[in-house]
């Protein structure tokens, strides 16, 4: 997989994900100038659609047993407005309209509250089915 990650003062973000290089490579090409210093390409072996994005004080990209390994391990607090990570649903290639901008809203993700924890540990995986998070097999 190839991630395009942008990270600028205290922002990051991702710019673009893509399961071909040379089209990673082509997106590359249409990001503007001024946002070109702030794009950094990865690549993670091993790692298929769909696939998951934690994001909490960085990225994590992640499996469908290493995401739920993440919620297992995730406790509820006792801040009731706590936001302990976003969670991202990756099926296919994605890039904002704008190359090289934050779009990143546009991805189906859940913001994993203290409530979504409640959730997920009364229902299990099921929970996550119903909510779209994970995708049928």
């Amino acid at each position: 997989m190839f991630i395009i990650v942008a990270s600028k003062g205290m922002r990051s973000w991702i710019s673009g994900i893509f399961d071909n290089e040379t089209t990673a490579e082509q997106y590359i090409d249409t990001i503007p100038d001024e946002l070109k210093e702030f794009q950094q390409r990865i690549v993670i072996n091993n790692l298929n659609y769909p696939f998951y994005i934690v994001e909490r004080d960085g990225f994590q990209f992640l499996t469908e047993d290493e995401v739920i390994a993440v919620l297992e391990q995730t406790e509820v607090t006792e801040d009731e407005d706590e936001v302990h990570f976003n969670l991202y649903t990756i099926e296919s290639d994605y890039q904002p309209r704008m190359p090289g901008t934050d779009y990143m809203g546009i991805l189906r993700h859940e913001h994993v509250t203290n409530e979504f924890v409640q959730w997920y540990k009364s229902q299990g995986i099921d929970f996550l089915h119903q909510r779209g998070i994970l995708c049928s097999k």
